[in-house]
């Protein structure tokens, strides 16, 4: 995923190439390309506008031609998130591989001539693209050769680090996670993506029932250590005494102030030093 932030920064930074290259990013769903792309556009101190492709019509990206009645004649005009575009400004095309082919048509004038529809000239914006491939619909070569393709890999070490900052789990339970959305197939309604185990693993902490639980559960309460000679304070109440052993899920949850779940299943397999 950082190769999607240093081309992103080598592409804004170059007038010319802002102005005539459009990236296409393409991971399965969840891997986080959205969220590093709208926090590169808050970065930069920019408007990002996203568009869903495949939730909109071709006049909501090129506009429409219409009667004008004090003009006598037929106008067109400009989608306005279209014509408030400025200098600087990013255009988010999202989902773009399950967009209609009619609606991808109408990207063209935009993408290729920097031009709206009533002919006026875009700003000196980024225009980015991102898709699942698991979405793509037959498209034309020559509305493909448009973008700059480039498939994005799954990086297991910056997701871990995401999660430890986020719920500070154990680098062996980031290490589970990892292999299970490595191995994930999309061949049933749960997936095992960084987004779906992200949201699972909030809703384990919070004792809400998730299918992930029967897959998480035994990752979660990985059994940790206090290999100090002195307690360490968990909360007002709970202290975790030398040598003590507790589960990583039954600390996060007495650090959140969530009620325990007292059937829980310690695992004292692999013992972790947390702190």
């Amino acid at each position: 995923m950082k190769k999607i932030k240093n081309i992103l920064e080598g592409i804004y930074s170059n007038l010319e190439l802002r102005r005539t290259v459009v990236p296409l990013f393409i991971s399965s769903p969840g891997q986080g390309k959205t969220v590093i792309i709208e926090e590169f556009a808050k970065s930069k101190g920019v408007t990002l506008i996203e568009i869903i492709t495949s939730q909109v019509s071709p006049f909501e990206v090129s506009g429409i031609c219409i009667p004008s009645h004090n003009k006598e004649k037929m106008v067109y005009y400009d989608f306005d998130r279209i014509d408030d575009l400025k200098d600087g400004d990013i255009l988010f095309f999202d989902e773009l591989l399950a967009g209609n082919p009619v609606t991808l048509s109408a990207c063209l004038t935009l993408i290729e001539q920097r031009r709206t529809i009533s002919g006026k000239d875009l700003p000196a914006i980024m225009i980015i693209a991102a898709a699942n491939p698991q979405q793509q619909t037959p498209i034309s070569p020559a509305i493909k050769e448009r973008f700059v393709w480039y498939d994005v890999k799954f990086d297991g070490p910056m997701w871990t680090d995401y999660m430890i900052k986020k719920y500070g789990i154990t680098s062996e339970i980031g290490r589970k996670l990892v292999s299970l959305i490595k191995e994930e197939t999309f061949t049933s309604n749960n997936f095992y993506t960084p987004r779906s185990i992200d949201k699972a693993v909030n809703m384990i902490i919070h004792a809400v029932d998730t299918p992930y639980q029967n897959v998480l559960n035994p990752i979660l309460v990985e059994t940790i250590t206090n290999k100090f000679d002195k307690p360490i304070a968990l909360s007002k109440t709970r202290k975790l005494e030398p040598n003590e052993m507790i589960s990583w899920l039954e600390v996060i949850r007495i650090k959140k102030n969530i009620i325990v779940d007292k059937n829980v299943n310690i695992n004292d397999k692999n013992l972790k030093n947390m702190y």
